[in-house]
């Protein structure tokens, strides 16, 4: 068994060198978080491999007949699997999941009300870290939908209300100016893999006309990348008089209510002492 151990030990070392070498030197950031995913589930089984076949060995010196063992190791599979469906679903899921490449560490998703950065994933779970730092632990069988925001690219989505008395098409004019100061910009320039796109008016509101624009960012980039363009884009309305408007109220009281209100006061009589 020391053996065993050593061997595991050693498979585990050589599993995260070559992988780790292979991570360092790819040259796409999905395919470095796909090895980094898949790194500690390949360690981990080879590990439980060497370990599992170690002990039948030292079972087989000590005179155990193997083969009855492996056949009431079976039946007793069976009847835990029957048992353990949910663990078995977590396995599976994970396993699919990992394969078809929907997701790798890295990754910001939503599953269910959940979201955040994939920070691991084991063989039963997937674990989240959300913006205020909590740690979400879901077993793969919740994962039924899920939703990956940084998948090959990213976007956001623009939605900017203006007053409707705004020249719309002027609007759009320093909204797509605004767009290509941020493409040559040195710092946020290579985050936008894309220039603006224009989606047109997408609404009216009670005091706005909603306009609606995307940006397509690296992978994770766009909330950075927006704030940044929310920023530049206020900046550019104020310079043009484009207004930003809000919600206003009109009173209508009747005349005799109005004719009262425009009555002076009398003043309260004072008492004398």
């Amino acid at each position: 068994m020391i053996v065993a151990a050593a061997a595991s030990e050693l498979a585990g070392y050589l599993i995260e060198r070559t992988m780790g070498a292979a991570e360092r030197r790819s040259a796409r950031p999905h395919r470095a978080a796909q090895l980094r995913t898949i790194k500690p589930l390949i360690r981990g089984f080879v590990q439980m491999l060497i370990v599992g076949l170690a002990a039948l060995t030292v079972l087989s010196e000590l005179g155990v007949q193997i083969g009855p063992l492996l056949a009431s190791a079976g039946v007793v599979g069976i009847a835990i699997g029957f048992g353990a469906q949910t663990l078995v679903k977590d396995f599976l899921t994970g396993i699919f999941l990992i394969m078809e490449d929907i997701v790798a560490i890295g990754d910001i998703v939503q599953i269910g009300d959940r979201s955040g950065v994939v920070e691991a994933m084991t063989l039963r779970t997937i674990r989240l870290r959300n913006l205020d730092g909590t740690l979400h632990i879901l077993p793969y069988s919740e994962a039924q939908v899920i939703d990956n925001r940084t998948k090959n690219f990213s976007s956001y989505v623009v939605d900017v209300g203006v007053a409707y008395r705004t020249d719309v098409d002027h609007a759009f004019q320093v909204m797509r100016q605004v767009g290509q100061e941020l493409q040559a910009d040195p710092e946020f320039g290579p985050l936008v893999d894309q220039p603006l796109e224009i989606l047109g008016v997408d609404a009216f509101a009670d005091s706005a006309v909603m306009l609606k624009a995307r940006l397509r960012t690296r992978p994770g980039e766009q909330w950075k990348v927006g704030r940044e363009y929310n920023r530049r884009l206020k900046a550019a309305f104020d310079a043009a008089g484009i207004e930003f408007p809000f919600p206003q109220r009109t009173l209508s009281l009747d005349p005799a209510a109005a004719e009262a209100l425009r009555q002076p006061r009398a003043e309260a009589p004072r008492s004398e002492a």
